[in-house]
């Protein structure tokens, strides 16, 4: 479907290494995409790819969430970050690799799932993605955007980052003061 795949289940099947080694390299028709993921492809991957890999590498209990869990979510106005952005359980030992932002939590969203990926629910999936936005204008717009799309309301994000973490919090809970009496 989707071309992903990791190593492990290719050797499972009786591919040997070797075999994986020689289409991997420069020129040939596979790709390494993560430590692990493989693309069966020689082209770039596409962001689809990217966010299937990154699930992949992270595995079981692992959840998309930030701006590649609102363009499942059908929230198509945001562009996508540099890397795609996961929540693992607190247990997870896993770390970030390339184009995977990898992030522990001890409260796990509800999930939704869509096209056979694990999906933060919206409120949520916005709060993550303006957290880990270092541009204070962009954070606006992503909260804005969801809230004017109607996926959210300010009430619900506002309660969703005082239940969550409160590391880098303190500007969208400025945005969301702002866009609430915009509002009214």
């Amino acid at each position: 479907m989707d071309q992903v795949i990791k190593t492990a289940e290719l050797k499972a099947t009786g591919v040997p290494g070797y075999v994986i080694d020689l289409k991997c390299r420069p020129g040939g028709p596979w790709q390494r995409i993560l430590p692990g993921v493989l693309l069966l492809g020689a082209g770039p991957p596409t962001r689809a790819q990217r966010v299937r890999a990154a699930l992949v590498y992270a595995g079981p209990g692992t959840v998309v969430t930030g701006v590649d869990a609102l363009h499942a979510h059908g929230l198509r106005a945001l562009p996508p970050p540099t890397r795609v952005h996961l929540l693992q359980p607190a247990t997870s030992r896993r770390s970030c690799a390339d184009h995977v932002l990898l992030e522990r939590t001890t409260r796990p969203p509800a999930v939704v799932v869509r096209d056979g990926l694990p999906l933060a629910e919206p409120n949520r999936a916005v709060v993550d993605a303006a957290r880990h936005e270092p541009n204070a204008l962009r954070q606006h717009h992503v909260l804005a955007t969801a809230i004017r799309s109607g996926l959210c309301t300010v009430a619900d994000l506002t309660a969703e980052l005082n239940a969550g973490n409160r590391r880098n919090s303190a500007t969208p809970r400025s945005a969301l003061r702002l866009l609430s009496a915009l509002l009214r």
